[in-house]
């Protein structure tokens, strides 16, 4: 089969993201005892290894840039997911993405004009979003690791997998693009639709249009989707260790990160105040907030951030996995064409496909009750710049064809990459997290000034 694009890094050949194995009696030759290995019943687990021995430490690098992995003698606070009831974690993935999706509405992130006016700097809303959410994602996996290590390696994937730098920037930059065009990615697509803003329906079109096509491609043996390999990746942790000479252990990089990100998202606030920033788009973020909160039109975005952030602690414990959006229109795509196209992630292969769908449900509920409980945002009344203005439906379509298949390319999109890929100091994650607003300001750019 053909690579695309290429080239890719050539790394240890310990499994790939994808496969499939049976756990192993000992590890393989190379294999860091305690490293986490893929299986079919609970995806990562840990082994139980005697004494490297000398081969093994031969093969094995001298530094390592991910924190060790805990002992199996260890008893962390929280249960392993491994150990639960396997429906155990419906009902929290039910309340965040609730919470999340009432969140999105409220904070006006939802609407096309708000994220497009950010990559030209005309509103601060989703910058004090997007910092606050990485900060607190880094924030709370601090806590996770340190308090239930075994839970926070075996949810990790990003801070463990190498998709190829070339392979990130340019897909996340087609995600960027898309973002520019149609005002909205991967995270906003189902919340904006829930809370019927504009031509958003066109967004799922494309998004499942792009799934369907690079999936097709997959099977024709062009390797479109991201496949990465399972190996100690090269993250901020190792950099600092192979520069300064100087090891960082992730709780405190993690946290001493994710408390700046934090502090930088209050600053922000405090100098340009949500209100003062809404205020542009005319209507009722001209007029006196209510003191009902419910129908005030719209809270501070740092909001979301929190919830977002903050729910990889529960999450990851819960369902063994990290946030993300992307993956659910492929999942869309293998449960239709019954495993046919995207093998192994149709709903009726696996459990484990369950969880995004069930999330993007409440997420869609809970953005329409905020959108129920508030006031009309966009209508005739408004006098300002307005919030849908210049989205047509070709480019919501445009833009979500583009968002999903760049997200499809690089392995990741703004929540997977930007939020848990940074979080679990990937440095492939910064770089398309980078990728993707350099893209995005580009093109936006372009589209408003030239």
């Amino acid at each position: 089969s053909r690579s695309f694009p290429a080239p890719f890094p050539r790394l240890s050949q310990r499994g790939m993201a994808d496969a499939k194995t049976e756990m192993p009696a000992a590890p393989a030759e190379g294999t860091m005892p305690g490293a986490p290995v893929k299986s079919d019943a609970t995806d990562l687990k840990f082994e139980t290894t005697a004494a490297p021995t000398a081969s093994t430490q031969a093969s094995t690098p001298a530094k390592s840039s991910l924190p060790s992995s805990p002992a199996t003698s260890d008893k962390p606070l929280f249960k392993s997911s491994s150990q639960r009831f396997p429906w155990a974690w419906l009902a929290p993935w039910m309340v965040l993405g609730f919470v999340e999706g009432f969140l999105f509405q409220k904070v006006a992130v939802v609407y096309p004009a708000v994220l497009a006016d950010q990559f030209v700097f005309r509103n601060w809303v989703v910058m004090k979003f997007f910092v606050s959410a990485v900060g607190f994602s880094m924030l709370s996996q601090a806590v996770l690791s340190t308090l239930a290590p075994e839970i926070f390696h075996n949810s990790m994937d990003y801070g463990k997998t190498i998709y190829g730098a070339p392979r990130v920037i340019f897909g996340c930059a087609v995600l960027g693009v898309g973002m520019a065009i149609a005002g909205s990615g991967p995270s906003m697509f189902m919340p904006a639709v829930a809370a019927g803003v504009g031509e958003t329906g066109w967004l799922l079109a494309g998004g499942l249009g792009a799934a369907l096509l690079v999936a097709a491609l997959d099977y024709q043996g062009i390797d479109v989707t991201a496949k990465g390999i399972h190996s100690l990746s090269r993250s901020v942790s190792g950099v600092l260790e192979e520069r300064a000479n100087k090891k960082v252990g992730y709780p405190v990089l993690a946290g001493g990160m994710g408390l700046f990100m934090v502090v930088a998202a209050v600053v922000l606030e405090i100098l340009v105040p949500y209100k003062e920033d809404l205020e542009q788009y005319g209507g009722v973020f001209t007029q006196e907030y209510p003191a009902d909160i419910l129908k005030q039109p719209s809270w501070p975005p740092m909001l979301v951030g929190i919830a977002a952030g903050s729910a990889q602690l529960v999450v990851r414990q819960v369902s063994g996995d990290g946030l993300g959006t992307a993956t659910s229109f492929t999942i869309t795509v293998a449960t239709l064409t019954w495993g046919k196209l995207a093998p192994g992630k149709g709903l009726q292969e696996s459990r484990k496909n369950w969880w995004q769908p069930l999330f993007i449900l409440w997420i869609v509920l809970g953005a329409l009750t905020a959108s129920a409980l508030g006031p009309e945002l966009e209508g005739a009344e408004f006098d300002g710049r307005g919030l849908e203005k210049g989205f047509e439906a070709w480019k919501m379509a445009l833009g979500g064809f583009l968002c999903i298949g760049g997200a499809r390319i690089a392995g990741g999109c703004t929540c997977g990459h930007g939020v848990s890929g940074t979080s679990e100091m990937s440095l492939e994650s910064f770089v398309g997290a980078g990728a993707i607003f350099g893209a995005a300001i580009a093109t936006r750019c372009l589209i408003e000034f030239v």
